[in-house]
């Protein structure tokens, strides 16, 4: 009688542990570290698809006015023959996008997709001399333009520059929609998002 309860007794441990796997068991009879994988793949195979480094979205060319007027001072006045002017145009190009390095996406959420964009900076601010026109340049007897004026009147120039293109909105909204419209064309070369919406999201 007690090698018959002992018998009994495993056998309803095993019917029991029979009964929790297949509780347990996906309803589609792929099992749960399939799926697992599956999910880091998906994430894993996105950061591969985007770029590694900064992504350059727009190219935003400008002109500028250099216009400067300067002379030696003593004692608060202007040193005679020492005044010197420019006036000239120049030409350059800012190019605006992201570091990628700063992308983050979410892993937790399976039916949707949500990545989130580092801000959009100035990746580039270049002057193209060759497009330079010069209206009015007068070197001071005593004080004339040299290199390193230039480069002092173009460093401005360029951070003036700067200044303006991150308080417009116009300009950052752009690089922003053209950066979403290229990751989008990226992303559309993985088939497994074919079923899975794409959120981008912005910090």
């Amino acid at each position: 009688m007690f090698r018959i309860t002992i018998v009994l007794f495993v056998l309803l441990l095993v019917a029991i542990a029979a009964i929790g796997y297949l509780i347990g068991r996906p309803s589609d009879g792929s099992s749960g570290i399939t799926s697992t994988k599956q999910e880091i793949n998906i994430h894993h195979s996105v950061r591969e698809v985007l770029p590694a480094s900064e992504f350059v979205s727009l190219h935003y060319r400008y002109s500028s006015l250099i216009k400067d007027a300067s002379s030696i001072e003593l004692f608060g006045f202007s040193v005679p023959g020492t005044e010197k002017r420019m006036l000239a145009m120049i030409d350059g190009t800012v190019k605006l996008g992201i570091y990628c390095q700063d992308i983050t996406i979410d892993t937790s959420r399976t039916d949707t997709l949500f990545i989130k964009l580092p801000p959009i900076k100035i990746i580039s601010n270049e002057l193209h001399p060759e497009s330079a026109e010069v209206y009015d340049e007068r070197d001071g007897l005593f004080n004339k333009y040299r290199a390193k004026d230039q480069f002092a009147l173009e460093a401005k120039l360029k951070a003036d520059t700067e200044l303006n293109i991150r308080a417009n909105r116009e300009i950052i909204m752009q690089a922003r929609g053209a950066t979403e419209s290229a990751f989008k064309t990226l992303l559309l070369n993985l088939s497994t998002l074919d079923t899975i919406p794409v959120v981008f999201r912005w910090n």
